[in-house]
């Protein structure tokens, strides 16, 4: 546990550092030039000439460092949850369950807060693209002069082994049970749809963490698949459990790998090969894409998995894409305000607002509506 933590704070991304140039400056102290400055990693600026290391470790031994500030990453939750005196639970907006300790909330704000890079680095919240700032320091004064600060190497994404999909599939199909959503998609639509959707999308049923539960495999445009979600539905309504919590959970954490780094893509990424002709149609839900494949198979569906993955991040890969999204009530103004700024990037989608004009309640999506107007 010590040298896990000792890990961790060599890790930890500060506000200010030396100067990996080859430069060299007059230090205060023995009037040679052989001082490195510090800068301040976000504006790229040098610090003030009497911050900074001299090189002269053995004769001058000359340092002076500026304070460390904590570095915090905003993270948008569902809920945060007061449940003791020394930590909240926290459901992030992709469901992912954390007890947080209270030091590590450094700012809460409504819907969202930052915590601290420490506690993330230790944790299975994806944070590494959310914004960030410093918490606890004390401002020093900079020069004018701008300088290239080299990013913080991100860490390598993770992919599960195709191995292992064979696998849990082959566990699914001797059992010889349908998942939740499987048996409700039976309900209403024919065996040759839903057999076609299945193994389009690899939906997988598991009793991993629930019985009857459903595995989403997120494979990306290159085979490789970045993670799997599991959640549980009612097999009569099709909807997803949240009483009495939110049946949600990822598939690295219910095999226990603790070392894995989930860096999501969109659901359905793998199809995009497929057909260059075809429109991509991006919604929320991976239920409502699958659904939507078999409503209207002229497109193909993907799914961001959340709404805040509505990013260009996620979406990178249908750049040069014709594309149509279509928001769950209530989202619209957003993701058509993402999406002007990602037609500045290069991108070609359109945001529809067919649900926004329903009288439908806010989180019914494109799905909700098909069933309502056509079963």
């Amino acid at each position: 546990m010590f040298l896990l933590t000792k890990i961790i704070y060599q890790m930890e991304t500060f506000k200010y550092s030396l100067d990996k140039s080859s430069k060299k400056n007059l230090c205060p102290n023995c009037n040679k030039n052989t001082f490195v400055y510090y800068v301040n990693t976000e504006t790229g600026n040098y610090l003030t000439t009497d911050f900074g290391r001299c090189d002269r470790e053995q004769n001058c031994n000359y340092h002076k460092a500026p304070p460390k500030g904590k570095r915090g990453f905003l993270i948008p939750f569902l809920t945060l949850q007061d449940i003791s005196n020394k930590a909240f639970k926290l459901v992030d907006v992709n469901g992912i369950i954390s007890i947080i300790p209270k030091s590590q909330i450094l700012e809460q704000q409504k819907g969202r807060c930052y915590i601290s890079e420490w506690y993330l680095k230790t944790s299975t919240i994806n944070y590494l693209n959310n914004e960030s700032k410093y918490f606890n320091t004390d401002e020093v004064c900079t020069f004018n002069e701008v300088k290239t600060i080299k990013e913080p190497q991100q860490l390598k994404s993770s992919f599960h082994r195709l191995k292992l999909q064979d696998k849990i599939i082959k566990e699914y199909k001797d059992n010889q049970k349908f998942d939740n959503l499987t048996t409700f998609l039976l309900d209403n639509f024919t065996f040759d749809e839903v057999d076609k959707a299945v193994s389009n999308y690899y939906l997988t049923g598991s009793n991993y963490c629930w019985q009857q539960s459903t595995i989403f495999w997120q494979i990306d445009d290159k085979g490789q698949i970045r993670g799997a979600k599991i959640m549980l539905y009612d097999k009569v309504t099709g909807k997803r459990i949240k009483e009495p919590y939110n049946h949600i959970n990822w598939l690295h954490k219910a095999i226990k790998e603790p070392d894995f780094n989930l860096c999501q893509c969109l659901f359905g990424l793998h199809l995009i090969n497929e057909d260059c002709q075809k429109s991509i149609a991006i919604v929320e839900s991976e239920k409502t894409a699958i659904i939507m494949s078999i409503f209207l198979p002229e497109f193909i569906w993907v799914s961001t998995g959340s709404k805040s993955n509505f990013k260009f991040e996620v979406l990178e890969p249908l750049k040069k894409r014709k594309c149509f999204a279509f928001p769950d009530k209530g989202e619209f103004n957003n993701w058509s305000n993402k999406a002007k700024e990602l037609k500045t990037k290069g991108f070609k989608i359109e945001v529809s607002n067919i649900i926004e004009q329903t009288n439908f309640n806010n989180g019914f999506d494109l799905a909700d509506y098909y069933f309502k107007t056509t079963k």
